[in-house]
This record gives C-alpha cells, sequence and structure tokens, in this order.
C-alpha cells in the first residue's frame, strides 16, 4: 500500500474542526490500515474535540480489537458489529458529555478498515485487499480504478437535508446507525476519504484526472507518497481557489 494525507485549517474558519488518521501495520505478509476523516460540526460547540475524540478512539480500537481479529481471521460479519459498538459507544459518550455542560456537539465519520496481503502482483485480477467502511455525515469516500463510472465511485450517501443541514452524525442525535459497506480493492485500485471542505468545490472527473495518468490506474510502486501528497494538496488548493472557506481533510491509499 502506498497512502498520503492532505490536512489544513483555511484562512477564514475560526477553528480546526476536521480531524483524521492514516495507519498502516505490516506483519509477515499480511497488511492492515485505518483510514479516517472526522469533520466536527460547525455551529455547535466543541465541534473540535468531537472530531478528535472519535478519531482517537477509533485509533484505539484498531490497535487493541481489529488487529486482533485480522490475526484470528474473525468474520467480516464479527469486525463490523465490534466496530459499530465502538461508534455506539462514541455517540452516547459525546450526547453525555454535551448534556452535563449544556451544550451540543457532534461529527462525521468516515473509516475504513483495510485487509491484505502485502504482495499479490502475479494477476491483476486477484484482490489484493478487503475493505469494510463505516459513514456518517457528510465527509465522504471515493474508490478510483476501471473506467467508465468505476473509474471514480462515490461509496457514501451524504446524510443531508440540504445545506450543510445534517441528519446523522455521530454525538449531536441518538443513535441512529452507520451507514456500512464492503467491498476489494483490486491491483491498481485506490481510496479517498476526505470532509466536505475538500470536496465540496470539486468534480469527480477532476479527482479521477489527478489520480491516474490518461485513464491509467495508479500502480502502488510506480508512485510515491510524496507525489500522492502533491496532488491531494493540488487539488486542495484548487477548492480554496473556488471559494472554500472551511478546514480540509483527507487520506489516500492505493494497492
Amino acid at each position: 500500500m502506498v497512502s498520503s494525507f492532505y490536512f489544513n485549517r483555511g484562512e477564514f474558519a475560526p477553528s480546526q474542526q476536521d480531524a483524521l488518521a492514516l495507519e498502516i501495520v505490516s506483519s509477515g505478509r499480511r497488511e492492515a490500515a485505518l483510514l479516517i476523516v472526522c469533520d466536527g460540526i460547525g455551529g455547535l460547540k466543541e465541534g473540535e474535540y468531537a472530531s478528535s475524540y472519535v478519531t482517537m478512539r477509533a485509533r484505539d480500537w484498531f490497535y487493541g480489537s481489529y488487529l486482533r481479529h485480522v490475526k484470528r481471521y474473525h468474520s467480516r460479519r464479527r469486525i463490523e458489529r465490534d466496530c459499530t459498538g465502538m461508534l455506539y459507544d462514541c455517540n452516547r459518550y459525546l450526547m453525555l458529555y454535551g448534556k452535563e455542560r449544556g451544550i451540543r456537539l457532534g461529527t462525521t465519520v468516515t473509516m475504513v478498515l483495510l485487509s491484505g496481503r502485502r504482495r499479490l502482483w502475479l494477476c491483476p485480477f486477484f484482490c489484493s485487499a478487503r475493505y469494510l467502511l463505516f459513514h456518517a455525515g457528510d465527509s465522504r469516500g471515493y474508490l478510483f480504478g476501471g473506467g467508465g463510472e468505476r473509474r471514480c465511485r462515490k461509496l457514501t450517501e451524504d446524510d443531508s437535508l440540504g445545506n450543510h443541514v445534517l441528519r446523522r452524525c455521530i454525538g449531536s442525535f441518538s443513535w441512529q446507525g452507520v451507514q456500512k459497506s464492503r467491498g476489494y480493492l483490486r491491483r491498481g485500485e485506490s481510496l479517498l476519504l476526505c470532509s466536505d471542505g475538500f470536496w465540496r468545490n470539486l468534480e469527480r472527473e477532476e479527482m479521477a484526472e489527478s489520480f491516474g495518468r490518461r485513464g491509467r490506474l495508479l500502480r502502488c510502486g510506480r508512485i510515491s507518497e510524496e507525489q500522492l501528497e502533491k496532488r491531494l494538496k493540488k487539488l486542495g488548493e484548487a477548492g480554496r481557489s473556488r471559494g472554500e472557506k472551511d478546514n480540509q481533510a483527507a487520506v489516500f491509499v492505493c494497492v
């Protein structure tokens, strides 16, 4: 896996309410990864606390539980149930935290867990990593690879009523569950998770062009982390040049 991230407060945002984590662990011929982007709800108090809390809890769960699941070859259903329970606990804690202080706070969450073999390059049609995605809010997850509509496919649905009014997130509402999906990343495919400040002023085709060359897939090993970082930064700057004033956060991985 080759990965990178982008993080920018912006020139006009009063505070940094986005948080992210990118963790990759190798053990023998296996790899596991955590990608997460959280965006504290603007207009509510302590959004930066909510986003950083959920990010840290997810990171602790990744090292404390997910790696054990992978090592013991537990089922995807068992992992999904355990991870959903962790997010439920986050929602409960933030609601109690807000109630004690007489405030409301919350955060979006878009999170992906990856697991697979480190080297599986003999055939490009072999699946090289499986993913589990968990989502609530209006941050987004995209899959890049292939052609046509699959060249840039949105994996998440915005939990929004329009005009940035959320109907589901972590911490601001009673527990409503999270969106969940699963799938495989094949050789040359990649994932992007990003906050609304990153994607809002960008077109899908524009993002697809940034992570490929003339329609070709990215190859893990043919692109460096530095190159990925430059491409993410270029997209972030493009959004800000079009009037984006919100915080920006993005994590990217290709296999």
